[in-house]
Formats: structure tokens, sequence, C-alpha cells
């Protein structure tokens, strides 16, 4: 404790730690509040800021262990009856310490936040917070080893840089930015992430010390270089995967029925409201019988797959998957023959379903302006979208007038 505690007195660092917690407080209050209530977004919520932090942690690791002790930490540390490593545990230490705090900060916020309501899944946000101590974990000893490898004009900014980088290149899951019920933390390979990590932060304690590694202990290098590859390893594996069905799910029942995952019961309010819109379509609209939540149903191609996402809680998410589902059992006749309804509606660049779409979508979510933005649209599907977005702001008896008109038109002319 006594070499903890002068390492920390003696590190400039330390004075980042209420500005780290800040940020840290700051990237997740500047979100959505659609993660309160629900335990896999709340754990990503509190997860997402290692993003930075992680490039930060790296940085700071690498600049620490590039550093000569100052004299009197040094001779304190010579005095001490204690081997190499216990005495480099301690700067080690003041780096986690800076860190780990504002993360385990922020995430007992969202963690206040949710568990008054205590929903299902757990488990999730238990798999995102154990995501986010590996990250900071893997950043220190990727920094720790960069500190060694590089000299100290240069170390911070490799170490910072590298760490921004490895998930580019590495193509893995390092840091999330949502945790949909679709998705599953494996707290298994989380774990096993989080031993590696911690391997390597021991690793790098056997390290010789000196501003760059002028003799390295075989042995000593030899750990480095295993572990440093085991942690490129577990980096790579992925640790998210999509769930399976589900036994149960939670439906609200209506004209339709919406099922959610039992984890987005927080969502229930919502369907019911769309739901309730539906009531007064005009009789040329046909209902579906239900519409999933992506990931609730087994699809022909041997995936799970749904008709909307609910990534980001938009209420315009769910209202396009009900709006969808409704356009394919109306237009069901289009698709006999295969598909030679909607063949020739592409040949003639007719846009009317797409048209009627965008109005039944923006009016299944009460109005108002889309939480997207289109892209990669022709001229011809824009101008569509426009139409039936701007039909959604007239009088409902309008409105029914002009779906049920278009609706029979592309019904008798295409698909009859």
């Amino acid at each position: 404790m006594t070499s903890f505690l002068l390492a920390l007195r003696s590190s400039p660092l330390r004075w980042l730690l209420f500005p780290l917690v800040a940020l840290d407080l700051i990237l997740i209050f500047t979100r959505d509040d659609y993660w309160h209530g629900l335990w896999g977004d709340t754990g990503a919520a509190g997860q997402v800021p290692t993003l930075l932090l992680g490039v930060f942690a790296a940085a700071a690791a690498a600049w620490t262990s590039s550093l000569r002790r100052p004299a009197e930490v040094a001779d304190t540390l010579s005095a001490m009856p204690r081997p190499r490593p216990q005495a480099e545990l301690s700067r080690t230490a003041v780096v986690l310490l800076l860190f780990l705090v504002p993360y385990l900060i922020g995430q007992a916020v969202c963690f206040a936040i949710t568990a008054p309501s205590w929903p299902p899944g757990f488990h999730q946000y238990l798999g995102y917070f154990l995501l986010g101590v590996s990250n900071l974990l893997m950043a220190t000893g990727f920094g720790w080893v960069v500190g060694r490898l590089v000299s100290t004009r240069w170390g911070t900014a490799v170490g910072a840089l590298g760490w921004l980088l490895i998930p580019m290149m590495l193509d893995t899951d390092l840091s999330v930015v949502n945790g949909p019920a679709r998705m599953q933390p494996d707290l298994l390979e989380i774990s096993l992430r989080l031993l590696v990590a911690l391997l390597l932060l021991t690793a790098c304690l056997w390290l010789p010390y000196g501003p760059r590694i002028s003799r390295v202990n075989p042995l000593a290098g030899l750990a480095i270089v295993l572990m440093l590859a085991a942690t490129a390893a577990a980096a790579g594996n992925p640790v998210i995967d999509e769930r399976q069905g589900p036994t149960s799910m939670t439906c609200v029942k209506g004209s339709a029925e919406i099922c959610l995952w039992p984890e987005e019961d927080k969502y229930k309010s919502m369907a019911q409201d769309v739901l309730a819109r539906t009531e007064a379509l005009p009789p040329v609209l046909r209902m579906p019988k239900k519409v999933y939540s992506s990931g609730l149903v087994y699809t022909m191609d041997r995936t799970w797959g749904g008709d909307f996402y609910l990534d980001s809680g938009s209420a315009w998410a769910m209202a396009d998957g009900v709006a969808r589902a409704i356009s394919t059992q109306t237009f069901k006749a289009c698709e006999e023959n295969d598909f030679q309804g909607y063949e020739a509606q592409d040949e003639a660049d007719d846009q009317s379903v797409l048209a009627v779409e965008r109005w039944l979508e923006k009016r299944l979510a009460g109005g108002g302006n889309p939480e997207y933005k289109e892209a990669g649209m022709t001229e011809s599907m824009a101008k569509a979208m426009e139409t039936g977005k701007k039909m959604a702001d007239r009088s409902e008896s309008e409105q029914d007038r002009w779906a049920t008109a278009t609706v029979q038109r592309v019904l008798e002319k295409y698909c009859a």
C-alpha cells in the first residue's frame, strides 16, 4: 500500500481522475434515454465510454511504463525487501485505478437508473459490464508493452493510436454501442478475455525497467509474446452472439399481435399505441396475424429474424415493421406466379406501394418527422416516399380515400 500511495502521489496522471469521471458521465447522459429500464442496453450504455477510456488508458500506460521513477520513489522501493514484480505493481495499479474508477462510477449510475424496475435480462447487463472491464485491462496491458518498446517521446502516441486502430484491424467487438434483446453477451468468452488481460498485465510486471528495453530475461520475453498472442486471439474472438428465439415471448393483442422479447417488456405501451392506431385504418388494408421483434422467428434462410428492430427504442422502427407487414398482407396477390405483380410494378417504375407504406408508417408512429434519413433512393422512390409522408398530415377521411384508391388501383392493374 505504501508503494501504491507513493506512485499515486508522484504521478501527474492523478489529476485526470475527475475529468475522466466527468467524461464518462457526459458520454452516458448525452445518449438518448431509451436504455432506461432495459438491462442489455443499460449495460451497453455504461460500457460505451470505454471506446474513449481505452484509448486514454493505452496512452497513459505507455507513458507511465516508459518513464524512469522519481529518485525518492526509487530509493524507497530499493529499500523494500520485495521482488521487482511487486514493486512495479504499484505503477500499474495507479493506471488501472484512474480508468476503472470512472468506468465503475458510470456503470453504477446506469445500474441505479434501471434497477428500480428490475426488468428481465440482468445477465445481459453483467455481460456488457464485464466486457467494458476487459477492454480497459487489455488497453492498459497493451499500452504498458508499447511503453517499454518505444521511447517516451513516441510511446504515448503509439499506444493511443495503436489501440484506436486495433478494433479496425481485428474487426472485433472490444466495445459495443447497443445491447438489444436479440443479442447475447457470452459470459464464458468475456470471462476468458478478462482472464487473458489479467495474465498480460501480470507478465508486464516482469519486464525489465527502463525507458526502453535493452535487456530482457528470456522467460519474461517469452511470457509477454505468448500473452500478447493470447490477447489478440481473445480480442478477435466474437463475444456477442445472436440469440435463439425464446420459448416464451410477450405479445400485445389488438387488430394484430405485436410480439416482443421478454426483455423488451418496456415497449408494451408503445406496441399498444401502434395497435390502437391500426383500428381506424381503411378496410382495404389487411392486417397480419402477428408482427415480431427481430430475432423471434426462424426464417426460410435458417436465421432468426423478425419485422422490426428496437435497437434504439424507436417508435418509428416498430411502426415501419407493422406497416411492412400490413403491406405484405394487403398486396399478397402480387406475390403469385413468382412475384409477377411486383416485377410489373418495377418495370413500370410505379412506386405506389412504397408511398402507401411510408404513409402508413407515419400514421402508425403518430405523426412527426422520421427518426432516420433515407439514402440511395431513386428519384421516383424519393417522390413516392414524400407523397406518402405528406398524405399522413391530411385529414383522416382524405387519407382513407387516397389509400383505398391507391391500393385498389395497384391490385387491379398489377396483381389481378
